[in-house]
């Protein structure tokens, strides 16, 4: 009898440390509810590593759905090799194709022409949000404005894809802005992930699910020509959002195919 407790102590003693490690080593209760929330953007688009265990289908083609927003960041939100210069910038803290110009980050406003938080030299992420929702037909009302835009009171779910491209803002630059996404032939990566933006954090995820085709190249983008579509355009979206903190834990981001 005396052994049997012995042993029954030894074995409630080894049950009790292995706990205690497994509660040390566990992921933080935050992070599991963002693992629950499905894989998260943005990312570094170089890395194809992923564990996320929320699958969801692709979205269609974007030709099969329909553009309902088109807003930017200032400092790209993803990661590539093309764009790899961290830039310190408070909220629009993020990645760009070269260093700012001088004195750029010390500017408390900046406007080019009507179009708020940008300066020559200034790299930007160009969001082109498009959405399976009809929300073009006569009398169909979208929820309001931004992501809103994209949902009606009888599509409240509906599957979004967002085309991104990275751009320099240059005088002259080489290309004009469009409407829709640049035609290219550059590498993408499509991916799916979430939204992006400053309300979202690794620890505060977003539980919507988008499928992301993301230009792995940078471009120069005629200031000018961008900042008059900037202040007139009809999503009212006239000036640079900020930028959500690079999503780096295997277990909030999806497996990439090569």
């Amino acid at each position: 009898m005396r052994c049997l407790v012995m042993v029954l102590f030894v074995s409630l003693a080894l049950a009790g440390n292995l706990y205690a490690s497994e509660k040390e080593h566990a992921a933080p209760a935050e992070l599991n509810q963002c693992i629950g929330a499905g894989p998260q953007a943005p990312r570094d688009i170089d890395s194809l590593t992923g564990s996320n265990p929320v699958i969801f289908e692709a979205a269609p083609a974007i030709k099969d759905m329909n553009l309902c927003n088109i807003h930017f960041h200032r400092n790209a939100e993803h990661k590539s090799a093309e764009y790899s210069t961290f830039v310190e910038d408070g909220s629009n803290s993020g990645w760009a194709c070269k260093e700012p110009a001088a004195g750029r980050l010390s500017e408390k406003h900046a406007e080019h022409n009507g179009c708020s938080g940008i300066a020559e030299g200034d790299t930007i992420e160009v969001h082109w949000v498009h959405t399976t929702c009809d929300i073009n037909t006569h009398g169909v009302k979208p929820l309001g404005g931004g992501l809103n835009a994209c949902m009606t009171t009888m599509c409240p779910n509906p599957q979004l894809r967002v085309v991104a491209q990275v751009f320099v803002l240059e005088k002259n630059g080489e290309l004009k802005f469009s409407e829709s996404p640049i035609v290219h032939n550059d590498p993408t990566v499509v991916y799916t992930g979430s939204t992006t933006g400053t309300t979202w954090n690794n620890h505060h995820c977003s539980p919507l699910q988008v499928t992301w085709d993301v230009k792995k190249t940078c471009d120069t983008l005629d200031i000018d020509d961008f900042s008059k579509w900037c202040s007139t355009n009809k999503y009212k979206d006239n000036h640079a959002h900020g930028v959500r903190e690079l999503v780096t834990p295997e277990s909030l981001l999806s497996k990439i195919g090569k």
